[in-house]
């Protein structure tokens, strides 16, 4: 679905003020680089762990790291599923390995078992997903979605990682694909605030989440919101590098 991005909200607008622009800006920031942060501590573990790079990895060795990932998923509610998703220069016994658990049922973990053998007929090659070349080409941390997780077929997901890298060596990138139903209440909270509507969108023009049932999550919008249209009484940047951007609405005009 494409939004129309016409001014027929259902939300009163009032011209929203600098503080409480900032507020909302810093609030929602904030609330990302939470999610960041943590996968910034499975990184460390993965550093840590890989110590002064005179041997690689063994599938024993990322093995060996599941505590880390399982205390992420403890901490932070909102982590559908998250994992390691290792660089083919740090291992050593396999070319490909993704370590990646889920939530089960009563605080169980399972895990999420693909082929990711280059070559393989039913191959997951993720090789070619953006949010793994994001770490590896750029080294810089990176979201993609919201989208449908696909075995869920029902749960919207955002995809962040965070890269891993030690010694000048990209070792892969430390990830988690977090649940939006749970996330919203960490980032549509502070645009509530703002008595005009108010839209998140990620850098491929699709709502994360908004204050005005005029745009549902996962809609893209055909173009960018730009202050220069009359659309729009305000834009700015979330993150840059995450290209997350907040969009806030004029008063229909008569």
């Amino acid at each position: 679905m494409t939004a129309t991005v016409q001014s027929s909200h259902r939300r009163p607008t009032s011209p929203v003020t600098h503080a409480g622009l900032k507020q909302c800006v810093d609030a929602v920031g904030a609330a990302a680089d939470g999610v960041l942060d943590a996968l910034a501590t499975m990184a460390a573990a993965m550093v840590d762990a890989w110590d002064d790079g005179s041997r690689r990895f063994t599938i024993a060795d990322i093995a060996a790291l599941q505590p880390h990932i399982f205390e992420q998923l403890d901490r932070q509610p909102w982590f559908d599923s998250a994992g390691y998703v290792m660089s083919e220069l740090a291992l050593a016994d396999q070319p490909r390995h993704l370590e990646w658990w889920r939530r089960g049922q009563r605080n169980s973990y399972l895990p999420l078992v693909l082929t990711v053998e280059p070559g393989a007929p039913d191959c997951y090659d993720y090789y070619t997903m953006e949010w793994f070349l994001a770490a590896m080409v750029e080294q810089r941390r990176f979201a993609s979605g919201p989208k449908i997780d696909l075995p869920c077929a029902d749960v919207y997901i955002i995809t962040f990682s965070y890269p891993v890298v030690a010694s000048g060596v990209v070792l892969g990138v430390a990830a988690a694909d977090v649940a939006l139903s749970r996330y919203e209440p960490q980032v549509r909270p502070p645009l509530q605030r703002i008595a005009a509507p108010t839209v998140l969108l990620n850098s491929e023009r699709r709502v994360i989440t908004s204050n005005d049932p005029a745009w549902s999550t996962g809609e893209k919008f055909r173009e960018l919101p730009a202050v220069a249209s009359p659309e729009w009484q305000a834009v700015e940047t979330v993150t840059d590098d995450l290209g997350w951007i907040l969009a806030v609405g004029c008063a229909p005009q008569p």
